[in-house]
């Protein structure tokens, strides 16, 4: 999670430049800070699925949820991008499993010791590892994705997210007072 230092003189400024009242400063806020969570939502979907290799980015969709609080006496509003950071299965990433003399290949992924199989329920192709030497229990591979998520998420995402409140802010107060939308 990354917090937004935002400087209420600036906003102050900004509003004095196109005449806006205090309501439609709070309004302005609420909705250009609707209209940033959900940009940088879709930017870490975009970069994440690129930055980890992922076939499709349906398996990032539960791990990135938005969370908007609304106003309260004198604050503005605030809003949270979670992302979940736990592993990913190894069929998730591009390339097929591929059996190898020493385990499984997925894409430029190794994993020693496992096999490819079919999935009871889904019947897709899923690669498996074997506990100990016998037969059962077998588990699915998995991959730790923490780090190479939080890389990407703070190079690429949040990097841009201060300017992308200020424009998204500066174009809502415009709208509302040059143009009078939402009047």
């Amino acid at each position: 999670m990354i917090a937004l230092d935002i400087d209420s003189d600036q906003l102050q400024r900004i509003a004095d430049e196109f005449g806006a009242s205090e309501k439609d400063l709070r309004l302005a806020f609420s909705r250009a800070l609707s209209r940033t969570s959900r940009t940088l939502r879709t930017m870490a979907r975009k970069y994440l699925r690129e930055g980890l290799e992922l076939r499709a980015a349906s398996v990032l969709k539960a791990r990135l949820r938005l969370a908007r609080y609304r106003a309260k006496g004198s604050g503005m509003g605030a809003a949270r991008l979670w992302v979940g950071a736990n592993d990913l299965p190894a069929t998730a990433f591009k390339g097929k499993p591929r059996q190898t003399s020493r385990g499984v290949r997925v894409g430029g992924r190794t994993f020693d010791g496992a096999f490819v199989g079919t999935g009871r329920d889904s019947g897709q192709q899923m690669v498996f590892k074997r506990k100990g030497h016998k037969r059962l229990p077998i588990y699915r591979e998995t991959v730790s994705v923490q780090e190479e998520m939080n890389d990407i998420l703070d190079r690429q995402v949040f990097q841009e997210s201060q300017n992308l409140i200020m424009t998204n802010f500066r174009a809502e107060l415009r709208a509302r007072t040059i143009y009078r939308v939402g009047r």
